[in-house]
C-alpha cells in the first residue's frame, strides 16, 4: 500500500512539473511577443499538441528518407512563412520569413534562441552560425563577417 501511494506521489510530481514548465514557457512566450511586436503565428495541424508524438515520428521517418530539406520546404509553401510545431513536449516556432532570419541571426540574435540544433544538424553543417548560440554563434557570425 506504501509503495502504491509513493508511486501515485511521484505520478502527482511529475504531472505538475510538466504543466508548471509549460505554463512559464507559456508566459514567457506571450511576454516575448508582446514586447517584440509578434503577430499570432499559425499553427502547424497536428492531432495533439501537449506531446507532439505523431509530428516527432514524422520527422523521424524524413530523416530517415533524407528529405529533411524538401519536407521543410514544403512545410513553408503548404503553411506560411511562419509556423508553430510541438515535437515530443517542446514547441517551436519556425520561420524563413527574411526580415525574421535578419532578425534572428543578424540584428537580434540575443533574444533568439536555436535551442539544441546542433544535435540533429550538427552532422550536415558542423558548429556554426545555424547550430550553435551565445558566445560560439557570435565568434562565427563575426567570422563570417569579417571573411
Amino acid at each position: 500500500m506504501a509503495a502504491q501511494n509513493y508511486a501515485l506521489l511521484a505520478l502527482g510530481a511529475l504531472v505538475s512539473y510538466f504543466v508548471i514548465t509549460k505554463l512559464v514557457a507559456y508566459i514567457g512566450a506571450v511576454r516575448f511577443a508582446k514586447a517584440h511586436g509578434c503577430k499570432p503565428v499559425h499553427k502547424y495541424p497536428q492531432k495533439e499538441r501537449i506531446v507532439g508524438w505523431e509530428a516527432y515520428q514524422l520527422s523521424k521517418e524524413i530523416r530517415a528518407r533524407h528529405e529533411l530539406l524538401e519536407t521543410g520546404r514544403q512545410r513553408y509553401l503548404d503553411h506560411g512563412h511562419t509556423y508553430q510545431i510541438t515535437l515530443l513536449g517542446h514547441t517551436f516556432i519556425t520561420t524563413d520569413e527574411p526580415e525574421n532570419v535578419k532578425c534572428i541571426l543578424a540584428t537580434n540574435f540575443k533574444d533568439f534562441g536555436i535551442g539544441k540544433r546542433l544535435d540533429a544538424f550538427g552532422p550536415q553543417f558542423g558548429s556554426g552560425i545555424f547550430t550553435t548560440d551565445g558566445a560560439h554563434w557570435e565568434h562565427s557570425r563575426v567570422g563570417d563577417l569579417v571573411n
